[in-house]
Parts: C-alpha cells; sequence; structure tokens
C-alpha cells in the first residue's frame, strides 16, 4: 500500500509510505529555495514519485495532517513572507483591538491578501476564487474542501481517498513509531506545539503497537507564549525561537529569577492539564508591559527556566497517571533540545526518546502511519532521517563543465575520507553535500559544514565569514557511538541519533569538543552517530579520530543564514562561493578554494 502524507504549515512537506516504510521526505523549501515555504508542497510531491518511481495513479491514500484549516494564512503565505515588522503590525492591528480592546475582529487578513507583496502568482495551487463569493464565516469549510479538490487534480485520486486526519494524532503516531523502543512495553506518547486542530497538547497511552488517546488540551500555551516571547526580543516568530533557548544559557540567575517569577503568576500545571493562575489579556502586549525594563538575556533565561520547570512538573503526572517509565515524544515544543535535556533527567524516566525534528514538517510522516495502522499495516521505525533528494554523479559534472571551476579551483575526484579528514585536522573548513538529503531542521552529515572541534576559534570563523549567524548561537557535535561514553553525561544510555537532546560534557569533552558545546554552560546536542545510520560519514570521522585522537567533528547545517539547507550540487555551489568555505564535498569530489 503507497499512503502520501502532506503538511502544509510551517514547511510544507510530503512523506512517501510504502507497505509501512518511509521511503522519502522532503519540504517544499528545499526545492523552492523560500525559507519555511508553507502551503500545498507540489514540487516535492513532484520529486518524491520521482525520486521512489512511483506513478500517480499507484497511490492509494494520500493524508493530509490536519483536519481545519484557514485560508488566510495560506492565500498570503504568511510564515513564508511575514518579516518581523509584519508580526508586530499583526499584533498592533489584528490582535490588540480583538484582545485587548475588545473590539470587532477588524479586516486584517482582508487587507492583506490585496497587497502585492502577499501575492504569489504561480505559486498558488489551491484555488482562492471562494474568498471573494463565500461569506467569511464559511471560508474555512469551503477551504478544507478545496485542500481535497487540489490533492485530487494534482494526483487524479478520488476525493474519498483524501483524508484530513487530526493534527494531535499525527503528531503522536510520529513520536510513536518513528521510535526504537519496545513495542509491547506500555508507553507514554506526548505530544505539546503552539496549536492544532483546538489542541495544542495530546497524551496518549501505547502498548502493542497501539494507541490510545487519554488526554488532549488548549490550555497548554507554552509553545505561544515562547513565540511571542520570541517576537517581543526582536527575533522572527517560528524561525527564531531556538535563538532564545540559545540566549538563555547566558543569563545570570538573579538577572532571569524576575522574569521567572513573572511567568510563574500565569500559566500552571493542573493534574494533565493546565490553568492560569493569571490569566494574561493577551500573550504579546501582556508581558511586553510585565517584562518592562528587564534585561533580553533575563528574559530569554527566565523563560526557558519556566518552560523546562513546568514541562517536566507535567511529564511526571503524566508518567505517575499512566504508570509507566517509558515516553516518546513530538510536536513543535520537543525542538527544545534544552527542555528536553531536563525531562530526560526526570528519574522515573527508564526509556526516553525524541525522533527528528519534531515539528510540523514530520506530521507528513505520521499522517502517513496513520493511515497505514488503519489500514492494517505495521510501520517500520526510521532508523536514519536521509529521506530526501539523493545528490547524483552526473550533476556534480555538470555544475564543474558548466561554472568552468576547473582551472579556477582544485578539483579532486574520488577522494577518500582520510584524505578530507586530514583536511579538518588543519582546520580547514568544509561543506558536505553527499547522498541522501536529510529531512527537518537538522544537518545530520550529508548537508553539513565540517569543521574541527577542538579549536574555539572555529565559532567565529563560521559565524562571522560562512554561517553570519548571531555570535551567541552554539555549534554542535556529530560523535561516534563508542565515544559518547568519553564525552557526555548519560547515565541512563538515552540515544539521540538526531541532535534532539542536550547533554551535559564530561570534562574530556569539553576539552575535544569546545567549539561544539554551548560556551554558556557547556552543554551539547549530539548527533550519535552509528556505522548503520551513515557509512561514509562514521568513516570519515574514524579517519578524523585516527589523525587527532578526537572521535567527533563539529557539525553545522549547510546554508547561509536565512536560506533553507541546501538541496543539491547547484545549491551547494552558491553557499560555498558566497561564503568563506574552504572546501566543498559533492559526493566524492572534492572542490578546494586555491
Amino acid at each position: 500500500m503507497i499512503i502520501l502524507g502532506i503538511n502544509e504549515s510551517h514547511l510544507g512537506t510530503v512523506a512517501v509510505l510504502k507497505n509501512g516504510k518511509v521511503l522519502y521526505c522532503e519540504s517544499e523549501e528545499r526545492i523552492t529555495r523560500k525559507k519555511n515555504d508553507v502551503g500545498y508542497p507540489y514540487q516535492a510531491i513532484e520529486a518524491a514519485l520521482k525520486a521512489t518511481g512511483i506513478k500517480k495513479e499507484d497511490v492509494d491514500f494520500v493524508a493530509y495532517s490536519c483536519q481545519f484549516r484557514g485560508p488566510e494564512e495560506f492565500k498570503i503565505k504568511r510564515m513564508t513572507t511575514f518579516k518581523i515588522s509584519d508580526y508586530i503590525r499583526e499584533m498592533y492591528e489584528y490582535w490588540k483591538p480583538i484582545l485587548v480592546e475588545h473590539k470587532a475582529p477588524p479586516p486584517f487578513w482582508e487587507k492583506l491578501m490585496e497587497e502585492e507583496r502577499f501575492k504569489h502568482p504561480g505559486r498558488e495551487y489551491y484555488d482562492f476564487s471562494f474568498l471573494k463569493t463565500t461569506p467569511k464565516d464559511k471560508w474555512g469549510e469551503v477551504f478544507d474542501q478545496e485542500r481535497i479538490k487540489v490533492v485530487v487534480k494534482h494526483l487524479g485520486i478520488t476525493p474519498e481517498k483524501v483524508l484530513l486526519l487530526n493534527h494531535h494524532l499525527c503528531h503522536a503516531y510520529y513520536a510513536y513509531y518513528a521510535s526504537p523502543i519496545d513495542r509491547t512495553k506500555k508507553t507514554a506518547v506526548i505530544t505539546v506545539d503552539g496549536e492544532g486542530d483546538g489542541e495544542n497538547a495530546t497524551v496518549y497511552e501505547a502498548k502493542n503497537g497501539r494507541l490510545k488517546k487519554i488526554y488532549g488540551t488548549g490550555m497548554c500555551n507554552l509553545g505561544r507564549i515562547y513565540r511571542y516571547i520570541t517576537l517581543l526580543l526582536g527575533m522572527k516568530p517560528f524561525e527564531h525561537e531556538y535563538k532564545v533557548m540559545g540566549m538563555a544559557p547566558y543569563a545570570k540567575d538573579y538577572i532571569s529569577k524576575p522574569v521567572y517569577d513573572l511567568f510563574k503568576k500565569t500559566l500552571v500545571v493542573d493534574g494533565l492539564d493546565f490553568k492560569w493562575k493569571e490569566k494574561p489579556s493577551d500573550l504579546y502586549f501582556y508581558f511586553r508591559d510585565k517584562f518592562e525594563g528587564q534585561r533580553f538575556d533575563g528574559i530569554a533565561g527566565g523563560l526557558q527556566k519556566w518552560l523546562e520547570d513546568i514541562l517536566v512538573e507535567w511529564v511526571k503526572n503524566v508518567l505517575k497517571f499512566l504508570k509507566v517509565d517509558t515516553m516518546v515524544y513530538s510536536g513543535g515544543v520537543s525542538m527544545n533540545v534544552k527542555a528536553n535535556k531536563v525531562l530526560a533527567e526526570i528519574p522515573k524516566l527508564k526509556e526516553f526518546f525524541v525522533p527528528p525534528s519534531g515539528s510540523d514538517e514530520s506530521t507528513a510522516i505520521g499522517a502517513a502511519y496513520v493511515v497505514s495502522v488503519d489500514k492494517g499495516e505495521e510501520p517500520e521505525e526510521l532508523t536514519n532521517a536521509y529521506l530526501g533528494y539523493q545528490i547524483t554523479s552526473a550533476e556534480i559534472e555538470a555544475l564543474i563543465k558548466k561554472n568552468k571551476i576547473e582551472g579556477k579551483y582544485k578539483v579532486v575526484r574520488k577522494i577518500k575520507n582520510k584524505e578530507v579528514a586530514k583536511l579538518l585536522a588543519k582546520d580547514k573548513i568544509i561543506a558536505r553535500c553527499v547522498g541522501g538529503m536529510e529531512f527537518g531542521a537538522r544537518a545530520l552529515g550529508n548537508r553539513s559544514i565540517l569543521c574541527n572541534p577542538v579549536n574555539f576559534d572555529n565559532i567565529t570563523l563560521l559565524n562571522e565569514r560562512i554561517k553570519f549567524r548571531d555570535f551567541w548561537m552554539p555549534f554542535t557535535p556529530s560523535i561516534l557511538d563508542y565515544r559518547v561514553k568519553d564525552y557526555l553525561v548519560n547515565p541512563k544510555n538515552f540515544s539521540s541519533p538526531y541532535m534532539t537532546v542536550a547533554y551535559d560534557t564530561t570534562p574530556l569533552g569539553r576539552k575535544h569538543l569546545k567549539a561544539a558545546t554551548h560556551p554558556g554552560d557547556f552543554t551539547a546536542r549530539p548527533q550519535m552517530l552509528t556505522k548503520e545510520a551513515n557509512p561514509g560519514y562514521y568513516d570519515l570521522i574514524q579517519n578524523f579520530e585516527k589523525l587527532t585522537g578526537v572521535g567527533a567533528v563539529l557539525n553545522t547545517s549547510f546554508n547561509l543564514h536565512g536560506e533553507p539547507i541546501v538541496r543539491d550540487a547547484k545549491d551547494a555551489w552558491h553557499t560555498f562561493i558566497n561564503s568563506d568555505l574552504d572546501g566543498l564535498l559533492l559526493n566524492d569530489t572534492l572542490i578546494m578554494k586555491q
């Protein structure tokens, strides 16, 4: 049975599931080069069918990872197009009149749809003509039918085979079936995000390969609060929350405590649910007024500490209620690796796993899992995340010829990993674009920029000359599996192959991973790498270890700041020539700047 799973919100994504196995998963942004591209992932679907050799008529079901969608945000591609100033404008022109001044909703979205900047000719796959003929209170209902129609038109599938599924159900199925856990064991499955189909947190009980919903709530406003504090700090919601998390460890306790205390007066845990202790009028102006005069790092630190504490309290209640010691976790808030660190440290928790990139892009896989289980199949766990586009030798040679690279640059074909390792040991910074592309937000070696993790100066080189990132943001290590105990404090031996959980580092870890840990608290967000997951990358790091004694490399995503991770040879070349990278590895062809 062949199932396509589709996510439309932040990162429009498609996943292909065949007989319970994920064959392909890619986000639209990697092809369009539009960061956070939302909406129907038409080009990603075409790429997925081409890569898997599946014909449109062979698709049995298409599953959307949300039951209800409002058309306005997709019409203007809000999360793709909005700048920070647009989000602030939304606060003042839309939410403030409604929530603070208690007025009728203004025609904010209608105005935006008429502005040229928010028109996307040639990139609209939905038919939005109904917006001019249908009463506004019917827009959502009509748009959901349009979502089905666009698939029917594109794939030629019959409407009854296009399913609109509950958003958090898709998060939960992804968390459970993508994880390498014993499915005969009773397991807690939790999801936490900003919002989806009226909920922002759910609890499921799983056993023997089946999930049973225990609780769902729309009161877990952690993700939404984090989003609006990101905006208050002058950063972009839906995209820069990780920057707030990265800033938090720099705050001293005495600076962050007043902010933490203010947060504690708002949302609190109530058993399996959440409630307001002091209900804010809204989630932007309320906190803006409360935090006036507080330092930016104190706001980040207080927010992060509060998030961690409230999640720990809630998860302890979940574990006690279900009488379990095993848990898997997904949803947008699961991307907060520092919160995942403190969850992993809960004494009662004996087994804990966070699969790759738990934000909405992963619900494309979750939606396909839901249908697979419903039709009697048992989905396979994910063994790696290299589910996207495969770079080819032909495109590499075409790139070299088209750009007349030979002569201008040093080109070495059929290069061995030991030669690349020598360059890393000499503190060269090498971008690696090899084989299948990772899906999701984390680069896991195949679309990565690599360098020596011992040299602290590499942080400045990467931030100032290549990545153009904020100075306070840390980098991450890819660590050989047999060196994990040397570098990380991990007494429960939890597995984290996808950079989804942070760990404290050992003294040797702080020495060997000096440039790949957080300078504020010396934690690391590791990729624990096995040979089975990526033999070529594993061999490269082993060769680096033979030269240096260090069983890890610094790994950061291969992209310029503000751009999607590179997809193919053309994207890799664009990033290479627009940065101070020393070398570019395309499969087994190395291009070095003279």
